[in-house]
């Protein structure tokens, strides 16, 4: 197959990812407030409203989760994807939940065997427990969601009181002693392929009580980004394999425009 080919087999691929949840609906996030019930709107900087997708950054969708756990303020939170911690830190610092956190203790490895998550080792690198590392003739690397690493920004902002972090293949997570309804809000961000994504979903909207909050990162209805991002791909393709199940769980249910964030809000 030429490169010509192939793209065009691609976007065929991605239009018919898009055909799948088209009915979803979009909030612009001046909007937020309204449909969730707030006081008050979400502060969302100027800097980050006209950016083209393929320069939206983290901290734009940080703003929005931050605002999110400020004004729905759970008492107990789901995490499924915990890698350095930044999410846990998100959500404790905001209000005064206990997190419960899921993450593969060896990490995430791509289909080609690489690693999901890595940087250059440095001098400020924390010391909790044992880290993987790769050497190269150029640098040395550290696998960021394994091992010493996982969760390491909240263990050194000493909230690891109100956390419980869990290592598992999150599919094989055991929740059977949890209670329908136990957790006030959930986050879907750890692994992105689809069968993970429907997974992690299907695992957590029992879990999550009537008119509680469901979050997922990394979902975007714009073609750009599923031009852009393999995990939005993964995503967009999950949420739409399970559309009808989603129907019937969330009274809600909405991207947030712009972020890469869709919200549920459970029946």
């Amino acid at each position: 197959m030429n490169s010509s080919s192939a793209d065009d087999c691609k976007s065929n691929q991605d239009r018919a990812l898009l055909q799948n949840i088209e009915d979803i609906a979009e909030v612009a996030v001046d909007d937020l407030h309204v449909h969730l019930g707030f006081p008050a709107p979400l502060i969302f900087p100027d800097v980050w409203r006209d950016r083209a997708v393929r320069d939206w950054t983290i901290e734009s969708d940080d703003c929005v989760l931050r605002y999110l756990f400020r004004h729905s303020r759970p008492a107990r939170h789901l995490e499924f994807g915990t890698w350095e911690g930044d999410g846990v830190l998100r959500c404790v610092e905001e209000c005064f939940a206990t997190v419960w956190t899921i993450n593969l203790l060896e990490g995430e490895t791509l289909p080609d065997g690489q690693w999901a998550y890595s940087s250059e080792a440095s001098d400020s690198m924390p010391s909790i427990g044992s880290v993987q590392q790769f050497v190269t003739n150029d640098a040395s690397w550290v696998r960021t969601d394994a091992y010493g690493m996982i969760g390491h920004k909240y263990l050194e902002r000493s909230f690891g009181g109100r956390v419980c972090q869990i290592y598992s293949d999150s599919r094989e997570w055991d929740i059977s002693q949890y209670p329908a309804g136990f957790f006030d809000s959930a986050f879907i961000d750890g692994g992105h392929a689809p069968d993970v994504v429907m997974a992690d979903t299907t695992k957590a909207i029992p879990l999550v009580r009537s008119n509680g909050l469901m979050m997922w990162h990394d979902f975007c209805p714009l073609p750009e980004a599923l031009e852009l991002s393999a995990p939005a791909r993964g995503v967009v393709a999950a949420i739409g394999g399970i559309r009808r199940s989603l129907a019937e769980s969330f009274q809600k249910l909405f991207w947030i425009r712009p972020s890469w964030l869709l919200i549920g809000v459970r029946r």
